[in-house]
């Protein structure tokens, strides 16, 4: 099982829109092939920040996902609203999470 979670920290004016945003592709995640899980939750250390966190089967599923349109979508609300984000895979680090990120994309 496979592990992904995003913590965004999203423009003060932009967090609703940003929260809505997570919640509308968390839904619809949760009908992709290999996702167990999907949820959105407050920050941990930051209450303005948004967590999404999902479980995936295996790891090509999670790939699938990373090229997928709601993927695409994410990175499209993360980019607008949101002034900085992270991303583990696995409790990996953000320069892996963002590594694996890029070379599924690559694949299209």
């Amino acid at each position: 099982m496979d592990k992904l979670k995003i913590t965004f920290y999203p423009r003060e004016i932009k967090r609703k829109e940003l929260l809505n945003a997570c919640q509308m592709i968390v839904d619809q995640t949760r009908n992709e092939a290999g996702c167990m899980d999907s949820r959105v939750m407050k920050g941990e250390k930051d209450e303005n920040g948004i967590i999404l966190e999902q479980h995936w089967k295996q790891r090509s599923l999670l790939d699938d996902y990373f090229r997928s349109d709601h993927f695409s979508a994410l990175i499209g609300a993360m980019k607008l609203l949101a002034d900085n984000y992270e991303v583990k895979i696995n409790h990996g680090t953000h320069a892996e999470g963002i590594s694996v990120i890029n070379r599924a994309r690559r694949k299209k």
